[in-house]
């Protein structure tokens, strides 16, 4: 009989291609959730910035093997693989209210109704 290897949280996320989550967006004009720090473009973590940050859940950060603290004292970068096709390459620099695993885009630009509401996300490396 043989033994299995055990494989790493990081090998099963990139050989599975990342962890399906909910796609969201904030941020946008008329945000029925705004609040006043994201208006002033201030993040939990870091300073939000237009395509280039987002806003994860803490069940979404702890699935990608991240703390609140890790990702505050460095940039952490991941990839969204879209339904169809295209990757977004965003940085976490905010936190999502929420329980469940989301991905929330910072969209000050616009909402974009092109964007599915589920994406796969992990860690760029």
């Amino acid at each position: 009989m043989s033994k299995l290897e055990a494989i790493s949280p990081e090998e099963l996320h990139r050989a599975w291609g990342g962890i399906n989550m909910k796609l969201t967006q904030y941020g946008y004009p008329n945000d029925p959730y705004s609040d006043s720090e994201t208006r002033k473009g201030n993040g939990a973590y870091h300073k939000l910035r237009a395509q280039e940050s987002l806003a994860l859940t803490d069940s979404a950060l702890g699935a990608l093997g991240l703390s609140r603290s890790e990702v505050r004292r460095n940039s952490h970068w991941v990839d969204i693989r879209l339904k169809g096709g295209g990757v977004l390459h965003r940085r976490i620099d905010d936190r999502a209210p929420q329980r469940e695993m989301r991905a929330d885009l910072y969209q000050p630009g616009g909402f974009d109704r092109s964007l599915p509401d589920h994406a796969d996300v992990r860690l760029s490396r």
